[in-house]
């Protein structure tokens, strides 16, 4: 192997792949990454065998080869060298030597046979989805999804399809057993068969690639039990979690309830502050509806009382309702920019519904909370 390349394309691929590497491993060398050289580019490629990634950087190839080296110190090192060509060359004893500028080293390599395969990679990712879409709802589902480890099949976005006439639709699906958050946009050339699971921590990855792709098409697949992006440059595989993601469907209203329209800027703003004085680990504030008024407080006897006043579209009768604060704030958060934001309340212990003014494509379900008499 010998090879130069842009520092900066360098440091941006170490940056996104050091991420992959499981630093806790049994396996020593899954703290390592692999470099490959072929024809006119450099590999490199991390996985920690849940989730895998390969990027590709152009490269001018003297010579090619392979090798591993510890992802978080080539990281580093190459971070803090000057901007401008790198040269990297693998000598003897799988050294890698590195010279930038007037900086000249050398890094311990292991052998890449030692590396294992790169578990999904060779997957061919046949459909296409625009990347900001899919960025867009994947942002709208994470933040719901179970942190608890032992709810395994909680821990991932659920990923379907389904037909809303002669369209096709993708649907993510994500909840933590309190609230459900819910996004279906049209796709042309992407099915997925049978309704799959895709960790939180992978779809977090893969959030980064489609974002340095923006507003384009990436190839996609989900095969032999994972869900593949592809980009050109970068492809990340993600293994699927083996579990059936629990019916969701029965937690949604059957019917229409009383609808109060807010803006959800003033909302999430109003929710921060109020919040600071639930003590509750839980952060429930009390929701007081009455028509053109929402009345939002929470009060504790160590820290005190607050209490905001927001004007809202609703006709409906007088109702107080308690909810986690920090449910609502991320729902409001997620919309984006501010928008009228529906609440759609079905009494006292029924779900509400949250969605755009206009637009319930993206909505999401969260259960209230038993407000102290």
């Amino acid at each position: 192997m010998d090879i130069t390349v842009s520092k900066e394309e360098l440091n941006k691929a170490l940056n996104f792949t050091q991420n992959i590497v499981d630093r806790k491993t049994t396996m020593p060398i899954l703290v390592n990454l692999l470099l490959s050289v072929t024809d006119g580019e450099l590999r490199i490629a991390g996985t920690d065998l849940e989730t895998t990634a390969l990027t590709r950087c152009q490269a001018e190839v003297r010579s090619t080869g392979s090798t591993t080296v510890n992802a978080t110190k080539f990281a580093e090192y190459v971070r803090e060298l000057p901007d401008g060509p790198v040269n990297i060359l693998l000598s003897e004893g799988n050294r890698i030597e590195l010279v930038s500028g007037k900086s000249h080293s050398k890094i311990i390599g292991v052998s890449s046979d030692e590396y294992p395969s790169l578990p999904g990679i060779g997957i061919e990712a046949k459909g296409r989805v625009n990347a900001a879409e899919l960025a867009n709802m994947i942002n709208d589902t994470l933040y719901a999804v179970s942190t608890e480890e032992t709810r395994f099949n909680l821990n991932g976005v659920c990923f379907s399809s389904s037909k809303n006439g002669n369209e096709n639709l993708l649907k993510l699906v994500a909840t933590d057993g309190h609230r459900l958050a819910i996004v279906s946009r049209p796709v042309k050339s992407f099915q997925v068969k049978d309704p799959v699971i895709v960790p939180r921590k992978s779809l977090n990855e893969a959030r980064k690639v489609l974002d340095e792709v923006g507003n384009l098409e990436v190839a996609v697949a989900i095969e032999e039990g994972f869900f593949v992006v592809d980009t050109g440059k970068t492809k990340i595989s993600m293994r699927l979690v083996d579990s059936e993601f629990p019916d969701y469907k029965q937690v949604l209203p059957k019917d229409k309830g009383t609808t109060a329209t807010v803006s959800s800027l003033e909302l999430n703003q109003a929710l921060k502050r109020v919040a600071l004085m639930a003590t509750d680990k839980n952060k429930c504030v009390r929701m007081d509806f009455s028509p053109g008024v929402l009345r939002i407080s929470s009060s504790s006897s160590e820290l005190g009382e607050a209490t905001e006043t927001l004007d809202v579209d609703y006709e409906g009768e007088v109702l107080s309702i308690g909810f986690n604060a920090r449910y609502l704030s991320d729902f409001a958060h997620s919309l984006g920019e501010d928008k009228r934001m529906c609440i759609e309340l079905h009494g006292v212990l029924g779900p509400g519904k949250f969605y755009a003014e206009g637009d319930e494509s993206y909505f999401g379900i969260i259960m209230p909370m038993r407000l102290a008499v």
